[in-house]
């Protein structure tokens, strides 16, 4: 918090924000309210829903496919703490709960609590590289190819999908003209991280038909499922 020398009382509200190698906490204080939210870069992947789900546009995407390589030391997502105003959707939907809310150092999600959003109908799905650890599964929908516009050889949506939901089919005899990436319908939980890394403009689109949910919601939530149900292409 500001500390004021010559004897100022300290100003509120105040906004702060901490950068670490394995998080970020972004700080709002009032005088009798310490709100946090955390993320977790080492379970954040960068897919990119809490970017779309923002109602504030407070969230960004950085470098993704460098910092889920760990190529980079910039984030896969930055907040923006003067942008945010700390309600929560963002943890409400992240498929890898690297983001969590903290009002006074409990766990509040407001806008699920109060029936501003339902309660999300997921499923857990492994992760292949993090073993024990799941992803929630909550959309239908399809991820759809589009071969002519692949970038030969790259393979990067592969290498970092999280569930190992795509996979390069390789050719058993020279004859063999093989698609160029397979999706796994049953890993694919639609996360949109393929996607948002592809370095092909256009060679990758994902189409989520529907997010599972049940409960109350008001209007929001219509204007956020519209959101998450536009199609994407790389």
């Amino acid at each position: 918090m500001n500390s004021l020398r010559n004897g100022e009382k300290e100003m509120f509200p105040y906004y702060g924000q901490q950068i670490e190698k394995d998080k970020i906490v972004t700080e709002m204080k009032m005088i009798d309210i310490d709100v946090k939210l955390i993320l977790d870069r080492k379970k954040c992947t960068g897919c990119g829903i809490c970017v779309t789900v923002c109602p504030k546009e407070a969230i960004q995407r950085g470098p993704v496919g460098a910092a889920v390589k760990e190529l980079s030391e910039v984030p896969a997502v930055l907040v923006d703490k003067k942008k945010c105003s700390f309600c929560g959707i963002c943890v409400h939907f992240c498929p890898f709960e690297a983001l969590e809310l903290l009002v006074n150092d409990e766990p509040k999600l407001i806008v699920v609590e109060g029936g501003a959003l339902p309660s999300l109908k997921a499923e857990k799905v492994k992760l292949a590289k993090d073993e024990g650890k799941t992803a929630k599964k909550y959309f239908e929908g399809e991820i759809i190819a589009h071969p002519q516009k692949c970038p030969g050889g790259c393979a990067t949506c592969a290498l970092i999908c999280p569930t190992e939901a795509i996979k390069i089919p390789k050719r058993e005899h020279p004859w063999d003209k093989p698609p160029k990436i397979e999706v796994d319908k049953d890993k694919c939980i639609l996360c949109g991280l393929c996607v948002a890394a592809c370095p092909g403009e256009g060679a990758l689109e994902i189409r989520r038909s529907k997010v599972l949910s049940e409960g109350e919601h008001t209007e929001i939530w219509n204007k956020i499922v519209e959101k998450l149900t536009t199609p994407k292409t790389s």
